[in-house]
This record gives structure tokens, C-alpha cells and sequence, in this order.
């Protein structure tokens, strides 16, 4: 009984708020209030739509193109190493032996035509052979010392580092246990090569970007954005493309290639 009561006294308040709300609609105002409000609402929706539709034709409205340079570089620095090793039962006789193929190896360096100061000699490495007993095992005997030393230098001359490189072995003929290292070729100028190569790739990407818009019966804008992709250094005719650039040391003649990312707007 108490809960009939309730639901009624409810239901009589609701009526009464919805008589009071039907009277403040049928006064005067009311009604356009009432569509000022929906068409207030309706534009806010509508201009939220249409900022996003802008923002996204903004965003699309651009070309995104790569430009690619490559040039010509030639080595004009190189360097090379050898490396002589002379063995012996007393390490005095392997120290002799060490001098006289050292002093061989320097010889034909000079002989030829590189300077002497520019001659690097590092320090002996000494490495010792211990003797083995009849059942093979090692023993606290020195069997024999084997010594190296090497030798390299720094040239501007590049040819002559690379005959020096593919002739040194000849003096095991003499007697001399040599060994040749592979000579590396460098660029000097590779910052300045970088900077040209840079405003090539730069205008090949503006010319690319014309040739499409102008396909699209559109023109090329404003800049919006420019990324530089990997610059290389490879041997002359490779067509190695490393993901994080790369940089050949092997060949004299070589080829430098960057690439550049450029997107602009369009209109």
C-alpha cells in the first residue's frame, strides 16, 4: 500500500514537470529558441565536418617525389700495410732476420718514390713455439721465436700505392717473408662533393615534382618538407644501394650518389 503511493505521488511529479515545460513552449519565444538552438547545433556539426574535410584535401594536396644525383670522384689518397715475419731458434737470429727483411720492404717502398718520412715502421711483435715432448704435449722449452713487423705509409699518389700493394710479394723471392695488405683509396673532398650532390638531387626532385603536376593539370607549390636518404661512395659501375649509405675504400675510381626526399604542395 505505502508503494502504490510512491509510484503515484512519482507519476503526479513528472506530470507536473511536463506541464510546466509544455507551458514555457506555448509562450512566445519559445519556438524559435528552440530552432535557433538546432541550427546552432547543426552548424557546429557541419563545421566540424567541413574542417576535417579541409584538413584532409590540405594534407593530400601535396607531391612527394625523390631526386637522385650521382658524380665522378676519383681517389687522391691512399695508404697501405705490409707486414714481414722472420723465424728463428734464438731470438737474436730472429731479430737479425727481422731487420734485414724490414730493411728490404723499405727499400722498395723508396724505391718506388715514396718519401721516407712519410714511412711508418710499427714495433716488433714477438710470438714464442714451445717445444713438444715424444707424446705431443707442450713443454716449458722454446722451441723457435717468430717476429713481426710492419710497414705502411700515406700517399697522395694512388698509383703508386697500388703497384707498391700488387708487387711487394715479389721479394719472397729473395727471401723475404712478406705480406701484402689490401690498399684503401679515399676521398678527400667528400663534403664538397656532398653539398653538390645535395643541390643536383634537389633540383632532379623539383623537376620530377613539375613533370607530374603538370600531368595532373596542376602546379608545383610551396616546400612543405625535405629529407636526405643515403649518400654513397661505391666503386665506379657497382650497384650497391646499402640502406645506411656506404662507403668503398677498394676502388680508385668511384661513383657518389645521395638521394633526397622533397614533398610540395600543389595547385
Amino acid at each position: 500500500m505505502q508503494g502504490g503511493n510512491m509510484s503515484d505521488a512519482k507519476l503526479v511529479g513528472n506530470r507536473g514537470v511536463f506541464s510546466r515545460v509544455g507551458g514555457w513552449i506555448a509562450t512566445p519565444g519559445a519556438g524559435i529558441f528552440l530552432l535557433g538552438a538546432t541550427l546552432a547545433f547543426g552548424v557546429l556539426g557541419a563545421s566540424d565536418t567541413l574542417g576535417r574535410a579541409l584538413r584532409t584535401m590540405n594534407r593530400d594536396n601535396s607531391i612527394t617525389v625523390k631526386g637522385v644525383a650521382e658524380l665522378a670522384v676519383t681517389s687522391d689518397r691512399g695508404s697501405w700495410w705490409g707486414k714481414v715475419r722472420a723465424t728463428a731458434a734464438t731470438l737474436p737470429e730472429a731479430y737479425a732476420a727481422l731487420e734485414t727483411s724490414t730493411a728490404a720492404l723499405r727499400g722498395f717502398v723508396l724505391s718506388k718514390g715514396i718519401s721516407a718520412d712519410l714511412i711508418v715502421i710499427t714495433s716488433v711483435d714477438i710470438s714464442k713455439e714451445m717445444l713438444r715432448d715424444e707424446k705431443g704435449n707442450l713443454t716449458n722449452k722454446i722451441e723457435r721465436y717468430t717476429l713481426t713487423q710492419s710497414l705502411g705509409f700515406i700517399s697522395p699518389n694512388v698509383e703508386v700505392v697500388r703497384n707498391i700493394s700488387q708487387e711487394a710479394t715479389a721479394l719472397i723471392k729473395d727471401g723475404v717473408e712478406v705480406e701484402s695488405g689490401s690498399p684503401v683509396y679515399k676521398v678527400s673532398s667528400i663534403e664538397k662533393t656532398k653539398l653538390e650532390l645535395l643541390e643536383q638531387a634537389t633540383a632532379n626532385a623539383y623537376e620530377r615534382a613539375q613533370v607530374l603536376a603538370r600531368g595532373s593539370g596542376s602546379g608545383v607549390g610551396g616546400l612543405i618538407s625535405a629529407a636526405q636518404g643515403v649518400y654513397q661512395i661505391v666503386a665506379q659501375g657497382s650497384t650497391s644501394s646499402g640502406e645506411y649509405g656506404e662507403y668503398d675504400t677498394s676502388a680508385i675510381e668511384k661513383t657518389a650518389r645521395v638521394v633526397v626526399t622533397l614533398e610540395y604542395s600543389v595547385r
